[in-house]
């Protein structure tokens, strides 16, 4: 377990209690390809549903990744273990054992808070190879993503209302920052107030045509029962982040930084409109120009 100067004091807390519940693991693989690093979602028997220690492991990743020097580094992929859903939400044998101890759920609800909001606004393309179902939390994960690639056999649900919560990772326990966003808010934001509103409210279960026609994928990846999915999404994902990091004309890498420049850009412009803010990142990147 490890905390950094950018956790603020109820994270801390909140990692001090979770980091050894339960069980999992979420594994980072910085150099899985030209350009793009792998998070893998590992608990199996639990459908890589997050205990209490994966979430603590899954933030000090993203911390990591705000805090690294990112070299060639554009994009990150987030699977889950082969052969499972992508990520099935809450551990519910970590939270019938721990979650009912007081005080408990607000440091669930807080981590991962946190964690997902850091997430979204990293300065990579951040890409979801969904080879299996999302629920629940999980479906709030795949809110925080630029893209997602699905695969044709497998489905999402935001079964939150079913289970008689709202969006359960939505709001920090501590002061809201400009930049603290939830699942609700980055779907409203992302598809508009009524497709929110049906895909939140009413659950229905979105197969992957239903998920590209809602905005909720981008690439859906052809499979069959039985076939392996899991390596398919990956190589699908590999395949759409291609176009940020090679240049089609001459096939050769397009520049990391600017490519990040540009992610966050687009994050500053979820939040406001940031003249200022511009104009330091293109100073930035002016060392780094081939104009």
């Amino acid at each position: 377990m490890t905390t950094t100067a950018s956790t603020n004091d109820s994270t801390t807390i909140a990692i001090t209690k979770l980091y050894s519940l339960g069980q999992g693991k979420v594994h980072y693989e910085p150099h899985f390809a030209q350009g793009i690093g792998l998070i893998t979602l590992d608990n199996p028997e639990r459908q890589n549903a997050f205990s209490g220690k994966m979430m603590v492991e899954f933030h000090e990743i993203v911390v990591r990744l705000e805090k690294q020097d990112p070299k060639d580094t554009v994009a990150i992929i987030v699977t889950g273990a082969a052969g499972k859903a992508f990520c099935a939400g809450l551990d519910l044998t970590f939270a019938q054992k721990h979650l009912r101890e007081p005080g408990m759920a607000s440091h669930v609800n807080h981590l991962m808070h946190d964690a997902l909001s850091r997430f979204s606004r990293l300065p990579y393309i951040t890409v979801a190879s969904m080879a299996g179902p999302a629920l629940g939390g999980g479906t709030e994960m795949i809110t925080a993503f630029d893209y997602v690639c699905i695969a044709s056999t497998t489905f999402l649900r935001f079964v939150q209302t079913r289970m008689g919560v709202s969006s359960p990772w939505e709001i920090s326990v501590n002061h809201l920052s400009v930049y603290d966003t939830g699942g609700a808010r980055r779907l409203a934001n992302s598809l508009g107030r009524k497709k929110a509103l049906f895909i939140l409210g009413s659950a229905p279960k979105i197969d992957a045509n239903m998920a590209k026609e809602l905005g909720l994928a981008d690439v859906i990846v052809n499979t069959t029962r039985g076939s392996d999915a899991y390596n398919a999404c990956l190589d699908a994902s590999k395949t759409f982040l291609r176009g940020f990091i090679f240049d089609e004309r001459t096939n050769e890498r397009v520049t990391p930084g600017a490519v990040r420049g540009m992610k966050k850009l687009i994050v500053r412009a979820d939040l406001k409109e940031d003249e200022a803010f511009e104009a330091s990142v293109l100073q930035e990147l002016a060392g780094l120009s081939k104009i």
